[in-house]
């Protein structure tokens, strides 16, 4: 017999699920938050964009979830050429468990009910659905809600019972580092307070190094299948002492990570499913996430947002909430994904004026502004992919 029930069942307790449930319950909803971790340090660089913290105040109105931001970039290109450039409007970078728990608080407080159980199973039962969540102690439980949100990551069970796994070539692999970098210092031809992305020739991914309040997150990222995990853990590694002068730090130091990210191929767009009969997908698991940088930090909050206005404004049935809400996120940004995913492979593989495509861009960025803020704007989400070729070769023939 079932236990509990609500309107809302919401899989995951991330960026996308738990503002959701906020959106949802300040509105006077009832939500269940399901999520065995709570706030938990997934694997993930941490960089949020100017864009989400421009169209999500609250990101930054609360001093005691300590972020740090960051007003300069330095790039270095395939050919080992490199440029250090300013960011016109600071992004910030976070520990995942402090963004986690600052959109996980606000949920609960505005009155979700967040069960910290993991989701091992659930049906369609009287017009909504069963979930069945289990504790950590192993004791199992069963509630019904009348709709379904899987906000669950690349790696979604929701998604993987309702439509299926992302397939292989619609994935990233990544891995990296979280070092406790007190009392290290970085070798000088770095500083402390600039985030570093490296791009490596035949490689459709780069290198990170983020700085956060007293960790350095370092990482790696490229299609899944490219290269082998064995290559990808010694390119960081090898990175990673690059970045400390030529020396690992001590294994205490170190926590090591590995995961997916969606990266869809330019065809996956179409046919994306991430709504039916009762249910929706959210985040990483409807798959929005930017394919050439794997940014999906913004595309969390701005699909919970729009799936919380789409059932505001959908009163009547599921089907017009859900059908509003296809409509919505491809408009505001499934466009820009999609045209993300088909020059994916020019941006990392491609060439321009001879050159490789991104040691082209880092060479330009060094003599003319404008390409190093078109750069710029692309690795921090504030560039259109869909006016990107236009730009740069409108601000690359002032040059030559």
């Amino acid at each position: 017999m079932l236990n509990d029930s609500a309107e809302f069942g919401i899989v995951g307790a991330g960026p996308a699920g738990a503002h959701l449930a906020s959106l949802l319950a300040s509105r006077g909803r009832n939500v269940f938050l399901f999520d065995p971790k709570g706030a938990w340090e997934k694997p993930c660089g941490g960089g949020v964009t100017s864009r989400a913290l421009r169209e999500f105040d609250f990101l930054l109105e609360n001093a005691s979830y300590p972020k740090k931001l960051i007003n300069r970039i330095k790039l270095i290109s395939p050919n080992k050429s490199v440029v250090a450039l300013a960011v016109e409007e600071p992004f910030a970078v976070y520990s995942r468990q402090i963004l986690n728990g600052l959109v996980l608080d606000r949920a609960v407080e505005a009155g979700a009910t967040f069960i910290c159980e993991a989701v091992s199973g659930f049906e369609r039962q009287d017009s909504g659905w069963s979930i069945e969540s289990e504790s950590s102690g192993g004791k199992k439980r069963a509630r019904w809600v009348r709709f379904l949100i899987g906000a669950d990551g690349a790696a979604s069970m929701t998604r993987r019972k309702l439509v299926g796994i992302f397939p292989k070539r619609d994935l990233a692999l990544a891995f990296g580092y979280n070092i406790n970098d007190s009392g290290l210092m970085p070798s000088n031809r770095f500083a402390t307070d600039e985030v570093i992305v490296s791009f490596l020739p035949g490689f459709t991914g780069y290198l990170w190094a983020f700085p956060r309040p007293g960790v350095m997150n370092f990482g790696v990222a490229s299609k899944l299948g490219e290269k082998t995990s064995e290559y990808l853990r010694s390119t960081l590694s090898e990175f990673v002492r690059d970045y400390y002068g030529g020396k690992m730090p001590e294994s205490d130091r170190a926590t090591f990570f590995g995961a997916k990210i969606p990266t869809l191929h330019a065809g996956g767009w179409k046919d994306l499913r991430t709504t039916g009969d009762g249910w929706a997908l959210v985040g990483d698991a409807a798959g929005f996430c930017d394919p050439i940088t794997g940014e999906g930090i913004y595309y969390a909050f701005k699909s919970a947002e729009l799936l919380a206005y789409a059932v505001e404004k959908s009163a009547l049935t599921w089907s017009d909430a859900t059908s509003r809400y296809e409509q919505l996120w491809r408009e505001q940004f499934g466009a820009e994904l999609e045209r993300a995913s088909q020059i994916l492979p020019r941006f990392y593989r491609g060439r321009i004026f001879g050159q490789i495509f991104t040691d082209a861009m880092v060479r330009l960025s060094k003599v003319h502004r404008g390409t190093a803020r078109i750069l710029v704007r692309a690795l921090i989400g504030d560039q259109s992919y869909v006016n990107l070729k236009h730009d740069l070769l409108k601000s690359a023939w002032r040059v030559v």
